[in-house]
């Protein structure tokens, strides 16, 4: 064998640099392009979760939003129900009205009757110009004895007032009003919102403060500051200075309760 010399080894290692070079090279790109495909492989997997957890947020969402609008469509279909058979009551009475001929001793206590429904109905029902609609009660109760006044005139104003308490069921309304929202603060001034019979809401005149009226409680409890931005924008829809859209608010009405006046 020939013995080696020291350019032919000098001449070997040259040609053996670049191929462990090379050899390197390709070991660090090839681990370099497998972490780069483990952090988009953890990357597309925190997304599906991501967006698996938006979707069950989203679908609760859904199944309350549709829970809630289902107890409010079987509530406004009870008080569509009692406006249309008191509204069949009253043209009934006024078509008779023309050829009453009902002696005074029988006519009499049905107009008592009917004025003592309303107002007990009135003193059950959300607390709005409570103290104005009972005037009107407390006006009819001192017209119903005078014997100055037709039977017919009685009962005209006495299904006046009856179709105005209908007609309040109907309506989007805003008016001022001093109430007192807690029992250890005095009566206050400020904006009251209503939504038919079923939601009365409050603002106060700074708007820094808003609240609901509870049935179930009888009282006011306040609102988030969401929620008081929801009253500002149904006062403006009341107003006619907004667009119509859905309101996002409490009811003032147990969900419990309609939910049995449902069923």
């Amino acid at each position: 064998m020939k013995p080696l010399t020291f350019s032919s080894v000098a001449l070997t290692l040259l040609i053996a640099l670049p191929t462990l070079a090379s050899g390197s090279t390709s070991s660090q790109e090839a681990r370099q392009v497998e972490k780069s495909t483990q952090e988009s492989a953890r990357a597309i997997q925190k997304q599906v979760e991501d967006l698996d957890a938006q979707r069950q947020a989203d679908f609760q969402a859904w199944r309350q939003v549709r829970r809630e609008t289902l107890v409010l469509q079987a509530h406004n279909r009870r008080l569509a129900e009692w406006n249309s058979n008191l509204t069949a009551q009253i043209d009934k009475l006024e078509k008779q009205l023309k050829s009453l001929d009902t002696t005074r001793e029988e006519l009499e206590p049905l107009m008592q009757l009917m004025l003592t429904r309303l107002e007990g109905f009135i003193r059950h029902d959300l607390p709005f110009r409570k103290k104005e609609r009972l005037q009107k009660v407390s006006d009819l109760q001192e017209l119903l004895p005078r014997v100055d006044v037709s039977h017919a005139e009685k009962l005209r104003q006495l299904l006046a007032t009856y179709r105005s308490e209908v007609s309040q069921g109907r309506q989007l309304s805003r008016h001022r009003e001093f109430i007192q929202v807690a029992v250890d603060r005095e009566e206050e001034r400020v904006s009251l919102l209503r939504l038919g019979r079923i939601g009365l809401y409050y603002l106060s005149e700074d708007q820094e403060r808003a609240g609901v009226w509870q049935a179930a409680e009888e009282k006011w409890l306040p609102l988030t500051s969401r929620q008081r931005a929801e009253v500002a924008k149904g006062l403006e829809l009341a107003d006619e200075r907004g667009l119509p859209e859905l309101l996002s608010l409490p009811l003032s009405i147990p969900l419990r309760q309609a939910e049995e006046e449902k069923s």
